[in-house]
């Protein structure tokens, strides 16, 4: 038995097969979930920023312990960190009213508080009864406020009335001015 199909419709079904085959492969290949974007669980999600932001610590005897400024903050939710644009921190220390002042270009204050780290052109100076003022210059510090204490493996450079010296590494105790270079110690002092 010989089926006498019109050439027409056997090419007609021959092609609508094919269309059904092409758009099931272009469903598999490209799938309605792909359009949708993917979460990446790795990345940073701010909960909140501030805009010039300035926040006031106080110590356990209701004193001014630091003032922060900073022109954005963003706080991440992942770690609770914060990070600063612009950060400027003025750290009182004990009973002297001479506080340190601290700058950089970038800072990070982790969740508790309890370190900062500070980024690009970190600026450390203090101005001292009947002294020059001491400035400190280093690329990178981490501050631990609650210690009282800073500390880079950087280069640092510090400037004192007609002195300048250079190290590689530092570490600075914020309550008695002590200050400790770890390595490649330069100094040059000009006299008058």
């Amino acid at each position: 038995m010989k089926l006498n199909v019109p050439r027409y419709l056997l090419t007609g079904l021959l092609v609508a097969i094919g269309v059904i085959l092409a758009l099931s492969m272009g469903y598999w290949n490209i799938r309605p979930a792909s359009f949708t974007p993917a979460t990446d669980s790795s990345s940073t999600r701010p909960d909140f920023y501030i805009d010039n932001a300035r926040i006031q610590a106080l110590s356990k005897e209701g004193k001014t312990a630091y003032e922060l400024t900073s022109t954005h903050a963003v706080h991440q939710v992942e770690d609770g960190s914060t990070h600063l644009e612009q950060p400027k921190l003025v750290f009182y220390r004990g009973e002297d009213p001479k506080p340190w002042l601290l700058e950089a270009d970038e800072g990070l204050v982790t969740e508790n508080g309890d370190r900062v780290d500070l980024k690009a052109n970190v600026l450390l100076q203090q101005q001292l009864t009947n002294q020059p003022t001491r400035r400190l210059s280093t690329s990178a510090l981490t501050l631990f406020p609650a210690r009282d204490y800073a500390e880079t493996d950087q280069d640092v450079k510090i400037e004192a009335a007609r002195s300048v010296t250079t190290a590689t590494g530092m570490q600075l105790f914020l309550n008695d001015g002590r200050l400790k270079l770890l390595s490649t110690v330069r100094g040059q002092h000009e006299v008058r």
